[in-house]
C-alpha cells in the first residue's frame, strides 16, 4: 500500500488534545487534517511501505497527550497499539507530554527521553515574550536557569510588566524568584479581585486561599489535591462555575488540573513547582513569631520533611522559599543558621540567589568561605560561578566582582584550575565568549567608565587563567578597550592582581596595559595620563626591576614591561621613574631555578604534561647549538628539568588533571569538535615553565637565536589589538570585468586602467588637500578572469627621474624583482607602530648593511638607478584569532619621525601632532583582494626634499583554466609578456603629474 496523494512522506504529526471523550484510534485517524483514512490500520501501513522506500523508519508523532479531554483514555490506547506496531517495522511512534503524566499513560518498557530547553531556543522564547511584555533588561542580571520552563517566563514577565503599556528597563525587574512570585501573585490577585465581570473576590482574601491551598498540601504531604477539595478551599462556598476562583486560578495559569485515575474527580496543583514551594514556605513562617523563629526552623521533624530521606514532595521547593523569605519576614534571620550540620553547605549555597539588600555580612563571610573550599553546590545542574558571574557587574550587589575576586584567590593555582577555569572551559563557547563580545563593543562605543565597568572587568581579569585561547585572547582584548580611554583604571586593576599566583594572568594584565597605554601617543604635559603612567611604571619598577620585591624570569612578561618602558622613554619621557634607562632596564635577579632529574620519582608524570614535540621544538629550540632530536645536549637536559620542576610546583598532579588534560586532547582530535584552540593544563604549567627558563637564559648571556643573533621573544597577542583597516572608500577599477572580446584577446591586450581618483584621490577620512597612493597590492576576479597589480612610490633624484621612467616602461618583465620589495619589518607589534625603532629596518643588524634599493634591468646590470621608500611592510607574527592576519603596507619609520607622526588608537594609520590624519590603510571587499596605502601629498613632497616622486603600477591579466593542458596561446602570451600590463607616471613637486 502506498501513501495516497497530499499525504506526508517526512512523518505525520498528530495533536493529542484533539482526542475526545471515548475516542479510539480510527476516530483519530478520521480527525487528522488532509488524510483520508479511515482506520489507523491505513496509516501505519501506508507510513510503513513509504519508510521501507525510502529506507528509514518514518515517524509518527503524536503530541501533548496531557492535553486531551481525559488523558487517561490515552494509556487504553496506546496499550492497543504497541502489539500492532510489530508489523510495521519502518514506523516509529513518538510521543509528547509532561512528566507527571509518563507513569500513568505510557506502556512499560517505553524508551523514555526528558527533553530540556536548549540555550538558543530559550533565547528565541525571551525576544518573543520581552517585546511582547515590553520588556528591556539590557545587561541586568536574569534568572536564566528557570527560564528553561516556558511558564516561568510568562510568570516573570507577568511581574515585570503585568499592564504592557509603557515600557519597562532593567530598574522593573524582578531581583530573585521570591521578588518574582510576589510580584506576580500580586498581580493576579488585583487583576481577579476587580475583574468587572464576576463578582467580588478582594485581593487579600485570593492570597490567603491560596495560602490556605499551599498548606494543605503541606500538612497532607501531596504535591496534588483532588479538584473537589481545592475549589472547597478557594470557592469558600461558592456554588457557580462561573464565579469560581478556582476556576480563575486554573484559567491564569497559577494552577493546572490533572486527570486522576478514576475519571470521577481531577486533582490540582500548582504550575510551578517552585511557587508552590514559595506559598509554602510563607503559610509556615507567617505562624512565626520573631522570638521562636530560629528555634521552630531548627526543629529536626522539620529538615525531615524538607530535605530527608522522608522529604516532602515539594520539600527542596519549600526550602528554597524559606531561604529567600526568611531574611524578609525577621531582619537578619537566615536559614542556614538553623539548618543541621549535614544540610548547612546546601543552605548556604543557596543563599546566593537571595537579594543583595538582605545578605549580612556573616552571611557573605560565610559563603566566601564555603565557595572557596569547594563544597558548594546549587540545586539542580546550576554551578555557583553562574550566580557569581550573573551579578559581577552589579556595583550594589556583595556578591559582586569584588568578593568573586576575594573568593578566587582563596584558592591555590592548581585547585583553583580545577574549580574555576574549569568552568570558564565549560561556558567559554557560549555565555562568557558572548559577555566578552558585548564588552568589547560597549568599550569600543564610549569614552566613559564607570564602577560597573571596573567590576565587570576585574571578574573579566580572572579569565585570563583560561586555556580556552580564543577566549583568553578575547578577555586581553576586552581589557585593553577597558582602559584605552583611562589607562589609570586599567594600571590599578594590573597592579592589584600582580601578587596573584597565576603567570597566566599577570602576563596578560601586564600586556594589556601596554595596549591601553599605547594608544595614548600624543603629548600629554599637562593632563592625567603621564602621571598615571608614571605610578605604572613605579609599580612596575618596585616589582620587577632591580631592587624589586617579585623578582621575575618570565621573558613574555619581562618583554611587556620593556615595551611600556620603551613607549614612555620615546614618547613620554617625564613618566619615566628617576635612574632608569627605559632602553636597558635592569630586572631584578630571580631565585635559581629547582631541577627535577630524569631519575626523580615524579619526572615520568612531570614529562607527559609536555610531550615530545614540546620538548624537541620548543624547549630545544631555545638552546644554541642543539641540533633537532638531540634529547643529550647538556644545556637541553638542564632546561628540561628546569620545567619539570616549575610544573611541579605550579601544583600539575595527575590525579587532579590526567582525566581532564587527556578529555580536553581527544575533544581536540574529534573530525567535527570545535575549531576553539584548548590547552591542556599540562600544556599550560608548560609554557610558564618554559618562558620562565628562557629568560634565565638570556640573563646568562644564552638568549635562544635559531638565526644567528638574539631575537626578541615575541607575544602570543599583538597587545594593541588593532582593527582590520577597514574598506576602501574610493571605486576600485573593474579590472576583471567581461568585455566583448574573446579570453584571448583580452589576456594580451585588455584594458587595465589605474584611475586618478585612485593614484591621487582628494580627500580621505574627511581630509582634503590631496593624497597619493604610495603602496599596495590589489587582484580582481570575475567570470574567469583575474587581474592583479602592485602599486610602489619611489623617490629619485632629479637627474634619475627621466631614465628610471625609462626603465620602468621598457622593462619587458618587470617580475617580483625589478622594482625591489619593500624593507620588512621583524619582531615588532603593531602597538610599537612608529615610534619603536624596531620599525626602522636599521634596527636590524642583518639590515644595517643592506644597499641602498636599486632598479637595475637585470641582476648583472652595473647602472643601476638607486632610489628611496616611504613605506615599509609590517606583519603580524601572532597567530591569534584576534590579529590582524596577513600583511599590510605603512609608512616607514623614517617617514613617521620626519613629520613627528603618531598612531591613531586601534588603527594602522597616522596623525600629526596637529590631530590631522597623515596616512590611511585600507582593505578591499569581494571581489577584489589586497590592502593599500595612501599619504598625504603634501608630506610625501616635503619629504622628497628635492627627490622627483615616480609611482609605478604593474601586473598581469590572467584566466582561469587547466594548468596541466593549458591553451598554447597563454603559455605563448606568458613567454612573450604580453600579457602584462604597467603605467607609470613622475610627478612634479607641485603640480599634475608629467605624462
Amino acid at each position: 500500500m502506498t501513501a495516497p496523494t497530499g499525504w506526508p512522506t517526512a512523518g505525520v504529526f498528530v495533536q493529542g488534545g484533539s482526542l475526545q471523550s471515548g475516542g479510539s484510534l480510527d476516530a483519530l485517524a478520521r480527525r487528522i487534517p488532509g488524510l483520508k483514512a479511515d482506520r489507523f490500520e491505513e496509516l501505519l501501513e501506508a507510513l510503513n511501505s513509504t519508510g521501507m522506500r525510502a529506507g528509514c523508519r518514518i515517524p509518527l508523532v503524536i503530541d501533548g497527550l496531557n492535553e486531551a479531554e481525559r488523558p487517561l483514555e490515552w494509556r487504553r490506547l496506546l496499550a492497543e497499539l504497541v502489539p500492532a506496531l510489530g508489523d510495521y517495522p519502518y514506523v516509529l511512534v513518538i510521543v509528547t507530554l509532561r512528566e507527571a503524566h509518563a507513569d500513568q499513560l505510557l506502556p512499560v518498557g517505553t524508551a523514555r527521553l526528558d527533553l530540556e530547553w536548549q540555550q538558543a531556543e530559550v533565547v528565541e522564547i525571551l525576544k518573543v515574550y520581552f517585546r511582547e511584555y515590553k520588556i528591556n533588561p539590557s545587561d541586568a542580571w536574569l534568572p536564566t536557569v528557570a527560564f528553561g520552563s516556558p511558564l516561568f517566563v510568562r510568570m516573570y514577565c507577568e511581574a515585570t510588566n503585568p499592564k504592557r503599556q509603557t515600557p519597562v528597563g532593567a530598574e522593573a525587574l524582578p531581583q530573585s524568584l521570591v521578588s518574582v512570585f510576589e510580584l506576580y501573585l500580586e498581580g493576579v490577585a488585583e487583576r481577579l479581585a476587580f475583574d468587572p465581570a464576576r463578582i467580588h473576590v478582594p485581593a487579600d482574601q485570593i492570597k490567603r486561599r491560596l495560602a490556605d491551598l499551599a498548606r494543605r498540601m503541606w500538612t497532607h504531604q501531596v504535591r496534588r489535591l483532588p479538584s473537589d477539595t481545592a475549589r472547597e478551599i478557594l470557592d469558600a462556598g461558592q456554588p457557580n462555575w462561573d464565579e469560581s476562583l478556582f476556576r480563575r486560578l486554573v484559567e491564569e495559569g497559577v494552577l493546572i488540573r490533572q486527570e486522576t485515575k478514576g475519571f470521577d474527580d481531577t486533582e490540582c496543583a500548582f504550575a510551578f513547582d517552585r511557587l508552590a514551594g514559595y506559598l509554602i514556605a510563607d503559610s509556615l513562617l507567617v505562624r512565626m513569631t520573631y522570638t521562636s523563629v530560629s528555634e521552630q526552623l531548627a526543629e529536626p521533624d522539620l529538615w525531615k520533611r524538607l530535605l530527608g530521606k522522608q522529604a516532602h514532595s515539594l520539600g527542596e521547593d519549600v526550602t528554597i522559599g524559606l531561604i529567600g523569605l526568611l531574611p524578609r519576614r525577621f531582619t537578619k534571620r537566615h536559614l542556614w543558621r538553623a539548618a543541621p550540620a549535614e544540610h548547612r553547605d546546601f543552605a548556604l549555597t543557596c543563599e546566593l540567589a537571595t537579594e543583595s539588600g538582605f545578605l549580612d555580612d556573616e552571611t557573605v563571610t560565610a559563603l566566601e568561605a564555603l565557595i572557596g573550599t569547594r563544597r558548594a553546590g546549587t540545586p539542580g545542574h546550576r554551578h555557583v560561578f553562574d550566580r557569581l558571574w550573573e551579578v559581577r557587574r552589579s556595583a550594589r550587589h556583595r556578591l559582586n566582582a569584588v568578593f568573586l575576586d576575594r573568593v578566587l584567590r582563596r584558592i591555590p593555582l592548581a585547585q583553583r584550575d580545577v574549580y574555576w577555569t574549569e568552568w570558564v572551559r565549560s561556558q567559554a563557547p557560549g555565555v562568557l565568549t558572548t559577555a566578552l563580545e558585548r564588552a568589547v563593543s560597549r568599550w569600543d562605543g564610549g569614552a566613559g567608565r564607570v564602577e560597573s565597568d571596573d567590576l565587570d572587568a576585574l571578574a573579566i581579569s580572572w579569565l585570563l587563567a583560561s586555556t580556552d585561547t580564543v577566549l583568553r585572547d578575547l578577555a586581553t582584548k576586552a581589557l585593553q578597550r577597558y582602559g584605552r580611554p583611562e589607562p589609570k583604571r586599567l594600571f590599578d586593576l594590573a597592579a592589584r592582581m600582580l601578587d596573584v599566583d597565576d603567570p597566566y594572568i599577570v602576563e596578560r594584565l601586564v600586556g594589556a596595559a601596554f595596549g591601553a597605554a599605547s594608544t595614548h601617543q600624543m603629548p600629554d604635559p599637562a593632563g592625567a595620563f603621564e602621571p598615571a603612567l608614571r605610578d605604572w611604571l613605579a609599580q612596575l619598577h618596585g616589582r620587577f626591576l632591580e631592587g624589586g620585591s617579585t623578582p621575575t624570569s618570565h621573558e613574555q612578561l619581562r618583554g611587556y614591561v620593556r615595551s611600556t618602558f620603551e613607549f614612555a622613554g620615546a614618547l613620554h619621557p617625564f613618566a619615566v621613574p628617576d635612574g632608569i634607562n627605559a632602553c636597558a632596564l635592569r630586572f631584578a635577579a630571580a631565585e635559581p631555578a629547582n631541577v627535577m632529574a630524569d631519575d626523580d620519582p615524579h619526572a615520568a608524570e612531570c614529562d607527559r604534561t609536555m610531550g615530545m614535540d614540546f620538548e624537541n621544538y620548543v624547549i630545544g629550540a631555545a638552546i644554541n647549538g642543539r641540533g633537532n632530536y638531540d634529547y643529550t645536549h647538556p644545556d637541553f637536559r638542564q632546561a628540561r628539568a628546569e620545567v619539570r620542576a616549575r610544573v611541579w610546583e605550579l601544583g600539575w598532579r595527575s590525579e587532579e588533571f590526567s582525566s581532564l588534560d587527556e578529555g580536553i586532547a581527544m575533544s581536540a582530535e574529534r573530525p567535527y569538535s570545535s575549531s576553539r584552540k584548548v590547552e591542556r593544563y599540562g600544556k599550560k604549567y608548560s609554557w610558564v615553565a618554559y618562558h620562565e627558563t628562557v629568560g634565565r637564559l638570556a640573563d646568562a648571556g644564552r638568549a635562544p637565536a635559531p638565526f644567528g643573533e638574539p631575537e626578541r621573544l615575541m607575544p602570543d597577542i599583538d597587545p594593541g589589538f588593532p582593527d582590520k583597516p577597514p574598506a576602501a572608500p574610493v571605486p576600485l577599477p573593474p579590472w576583471a570585468s567581461v568585455e566583448s572580446r574573446d579570453h584571448q584577446t583580452w589576456v594580451t591586450s585588455g584594458s587595465v586602467a589605474v584611475p586618478d581618483h585612485l593614484w591621487s584621490p582628494k580627500e580621505i577620512h574627511g581630509v582634503d588637500g590631496g593624497w597619493l597612493l604610495a603602496e599596495g597590492y590589489l587582484a580582481h576576479e570575475q567570470d574567469g578572469r583575474t587581474v592583479f597589480g602592485f602599486f610602489r612610490t619611489l623617490l629619485l633624484a632629479p637627474e634619475d627621474a627621466k631614465r628610471a621612467q625609462q626603465f620602468a616602461a621598457e622593462q619587458e618583465y618587470p617580475g617580483n624583482d625589478f622594482f625591489p620589495s619593500l624593507p620588512k619589518t621583524r619582531g615588532v607589534l603593531a602597538t610599537e607602530m612608529p615610534w619603536s625603532s624596531r620599525f626602522d629596518p636599521a634596527f636590524a643588524p642583518v639590515s644595517a648593511a643592506s644597499p641602498q634599493p636599486e632598479m637595475r634591468r637585470h641582476w648583472q646590470d652595473p647602472e643601476g638607478i638607486g632610489f628611496n621608500q616611504v613605506a615599509v611592510e609590517f606583519s603580524s607574527d601572532s597567530e591569534s584569532e584576534s590579529a590582524l592576519g596577513g600583511s599590510y603596507d605603512v609608512p616607514s619609520f623614517e617617514f613617521a619621525a620626519r613629520f613627528g607622526l603618531r598612531q591613531l588608537p586601534g588603527t594602522l594609520d597616522l596623525v600629526g601632532l596637529d590631530g590631522r590624519r597623515a596616512s590611511a590603510v585600507f582593505s578591499v571587499d569581494k571581489p577584489w583582494r589586497g590592502n593599500l596605502l595612501f599619504l598625504r601629498r603634501d608630506l610625501v613632497e616635503i619629504f622628497a626634499a628635492g627627490r622627483r616622486i615616480m609611482q609605478v603600477a604593474w601586473g598581469e591579466r590572467e584566466v582561469a583554466v587547466d594548468w596541466h593542458a593549458p591553451p598554447p596561446w597563454v603559455r605563448a602570451a606568458q613567454r612573450a609578456h604580453t600579457n602584462v600590463w604597467r603605467h607609470v607616471r613622475l610627478l612634479e613637486s607641485a603640480g599634475p603629474p608629467s605624462p
